[in-house]
């Protein structure tokens, strides 16, 4: 009997990237996220794609790195990505000639045209949100297995801070979020920590963090039982926005 009931108690070392790699590493004003290209069956051993993007771009100001069940990535990445959209649109941020009118409960028919200027939903909101959808599957008979390292630059708070921060947001299949400066998700992750913990420093510049992150996939590729020859995808997302770097 003792020995059935241990079989359906989950292992508290799950991991729902597996063998799947996340980094995110936060600079002075730019944070740099990695995956690697690699797509496997869901549960199997095959290989179902090598050109895999796994980075994706919410908005302007935030990026999604997601690794999992590749059906709850698709979920849960178009989900975030259609409440920016619905938020930007909300606040007038698509062009003058859109127009949101409120019918809700309470909302006693507010309407917010074309520059407002809210600015859209923020990284910290979307980490919020995308907690909240994890933890509720927890509850059902189909939690969603996903990792995500959520990164966007914050506006200044105040007229002293002339150039937006950059946030990062490490969350896990279990529902817990964690405002980092850098974290990684997958089984190399065993390797990876390490390596961040000994070459991370405050305020660190482009070309650093960029040595940093080689670094990272050189050590997967020398020490990982599963030797990946595939080219990561690293991308930046700074004040200009997101785009590809080449290691």
């Amino acid at each position: 009997l003792t020995l059935t009931l241990l079989t359906l108690i989950p292992s508290t070392t799950s991991n729902a990237a597996g063998t799947e790699t996340l980094i995110g590493i936060t600079g002075k004003n730019f944070i740099l996220l990695g995956a690697d290209s690699t797509r496997g069956s869901s549960g199997g051993i095959s290989l179902t794609s090598s050109t895999a993007d796994k980075i994706s771009v919410l908005s302007p100001s935030i990026v999604a790195a997601a690794a999992g069940d590749a059906a709850d990535v698709d979920a849960i990445i178009s989900s975030l990505e259609a409440h920016c959209v619905i938020r930007e649109y909300e606040d007038g941020m698509m062009g003058g000639d859109v127009q949101c009118v409120f019918r809700g409960s309470g909302s006693k028919g507010i309407t917010r045209s074309g520059g407002g200027g809210g600015g859209g939903l923020d990284v910290t909101s979307i980490a919020h949100l995308a907690r909240s959808s994890i933890a509720s599957s927890l509850r059902s008979s189909t939690p969603l297995r996903i990792n995500l390292l959520l990164a966007g630059m914050v506006p200044p708070s105040s007229s002293s801070s002339s150039s937006p921060s950059p946030k990062l947001y490490w969350l896990d299949e279990y529902g817990a979020s964690q405002c980092i400066k850098y974290g990684c998700h997958g089984y190399g992750s065993n390797f990876m920590l390490s390596i961040l913990d000994r070459g991370f420093h405050k305020d660190m510049e482009k070309d650093e963090a960029l040595e940093l992150m080689k670094n990272c996939f050189d050590q997967l590729k020398g020490r990982y039982v599963i030797n990946n020859s595939q080219k990561a995808c690293v991308k930046i997302l700074d004040k200009n926005g997101c785009r590809i770097l080449h290691l």
